[in-house]
């Protein structure tokens, strides 16, 4: 039996492997705010709607800063933010009356990006889906009912350190795969070949024990190659 561990969304770490943080203050990211059914850009201040005091005020082209918020919109019923600091992003939808809005679609755009992963999510109806293709972080929210006064936020952890898997063969004869339980936003996959379509999610039971992320596995005829994804 053969098991190798592959800490990452594309390989990049074997067992007990990390890839260091890099931080965001000082870099550049391009922001663009859409509502269903407008091609305009609205965190772009030439369409108007950008209040003072947001760094987007000046342009769609910010430098990230850890004392100000980066992109800003706000046509009077609600406010709309993009904050970054050095490893997380806060989206932030603060209605000024109660009523259903529109969906919206935030794009941010940063070389800098390469690992996006949801720490908490309280939009409503469905929740602000993200991804990350090649420094492009797409964010959706599909709309619904928000109430006054009551702010939809949802954040995410930027370019964070990658978990370590562990592996451990118990006297029974299984294996048991680990990493740490802080670690949110992730998934288990596995896949016999380092074959980038075939990987899949591992489905077996993920109990919390001792600080830890814990999959009991039973022993497989052949090599095994299992990764934490973000999603």
């Amino acid at each position: 039996m053969g098991i190798l561990l592959l800490a990452a969304t594309v390989i990049v770490a074997v067992i007990g492997g990390r890839v260091e943080a890099s931080g965001l203050t000082g870099t550049q990211v391009t922001g663009a705010l859409y509502f269903a059914g407008y091609s305009l850009d609205f965190f772009d201040p030439v369409n108007g709607r950008v209040p003072a005091g947001f760094l987007n005020a000046a342009g769609t082209a910010v430098i990230i800063s850890s004392n100000a918020v980066e992109f800003g919109y706000d046509d009077g019923t609600a406010t709309i933010t993009a904050d970054f600091t050095d490893t997380r992003l806060t989206v932030t939808d603060s209605p000024h009356t109660t009523a259903s809005y529109n969906p919206i679609q935030v794009v941010l755009a940063d070389p800098a990006f390469t690992g996006l992963s949801k720490v908490s999510d309280g939009f409503p109806n469905g929740g602000l889906t993200a991804s990350l293709t090649a420094g492009v972080i797409t964010l959706h929210w599909a709309g619904g009912r928000l109430t006054n006064g009551a702010d939809a936020q949802a954040v995410f952890a930027l370019n964070a350190p990658l978990p370590p898997l562990s592996i451990q063969l118990t006297s029974t004869n299984t294996v048991v795969i680990s990493w740490p339980a802080s670690s949110t936003g992730f998934s288990l996959q596995q896949n016999n070949s380092l074959n980038a379509a075939t990987w899949s999610a591992v489905t077996n039971t993920i109990v919390v024990t001792n600080g830890e992320m814990q999959v009991i596995l039973p022993p497989t005829g052949g090599t095994q190659f299992y990764r934490l994804k973000s999603f």
